[in-house]
């Protein structure tokens, strides 16, 4: 039996540390998104996972009145950063989503969590290796879920411009993209850390992505995460006071009609 923080059977393997170094963009890159301290730390915690993760405390996020459980893995060592509580989301978003009905945009949750469903990343493989706004199914969509992409959009993309304007555009087209593939009653799910992106952080406060609904969550010592209102969310800084997100945002959109 596992815990009720842990997935049961994550699916990920570790890469070379300089491997991983040039998947996420290079040295340089993660230096200045991250910060020199955690080019060393992070390795370095993914190596002590083992003896870290069972001493953790099981904590839980509060959303749409259940209590959902954090989830700690080894992979992206996710109880030091915002994954534990974005998979904690989409857990419960797919929940009873039959697999064939359910699209994920950005290769995220089948490194921790049994899979089935079509995975598009342009940049992964093991997924359908295209960029969302050129995908053309024949079908449509019960639940659109991407986990901490969308921020990458236009932002980190090698090769890329990263002009507040070309931001904005790629993902207005992106989210548009994704509303039309939904079926009646379907449903699509973002999550955003705050503060990472500041194109893209200017859309949410002038309230371009045009949600539905937005939860916001803010991350306090000790791994604890709870929903705080949008006006305390979007004053975190991305990287302090804790490493990484210290807010996120989930936003959510109805099928149209």
């Amino acid at each position: 039996m596992t815990r009720a923080n842990t997935p049961a059977k994550p699916r990920w393997t570790m890469p070379s540390v300089s491997g991983w170094v040039r998947r996420t963009g290079g040295v340089r890159w993660f230096i200045r998104r991250f910060g020199f301290a955690q080019l060393f730390l992070k390795p370095a915690r993914w190596i002590l996972a083992p003896l870290i993760i069972p001493m953790l405390r099981e904590r839980s996020v509060e959303y749409r009145g259940a209590s959902l459980p954090l989830v700690y893995a080894r992979h992206n060592v996710t109880w030091a950063n915002e994954r534990c509580v974005e998979l904690a989301l989409a857990r419960a978003l797919t929940a009873g989503v039959r697999p064939e009905r359910l699209l994920e945009v950005g290769h995220v949750t089948p490194h921790y969590f049994r899979a089935g469903h079509l995975v598009v990343d342009k940049y992964e493989p093991g997924s359908l290796e295209i960029d969302i706004v050129d995908f053309e199914p024949a079908e449509r969509f019960d639940l659109i879920l991407s986990i901490s992409t969308f921020e990458h959009i236009a932002f980190d993309e090698p090769g890329a411009t990263p002009t507040p304007q070309a931001v904005a555009a790629k993902v207005a087209a992106a989210l548009d993209k994704c509303r039309s593939l939904l079926a009646p009653g379907g449903l699509l799910a973002i999550t955003v850390p705050l503060g990472y992106n500041p194109a893209l952080d200017a859309m949410i406060a002038d309230g371009e992505l045009g949600w539905d609904r937005a939860t916001w969550f803010k991350r306090f010592p000790r791994r604890r995460w709870r929903q705080v209102p949008r006006s305390e969310a979007v004053r975190c800084r991305y990287g302090s006071p804790l490493a990484f997100a210290n807010a996120i945002l989930l936003a959510e959109w109805n099928a149209a009609g």
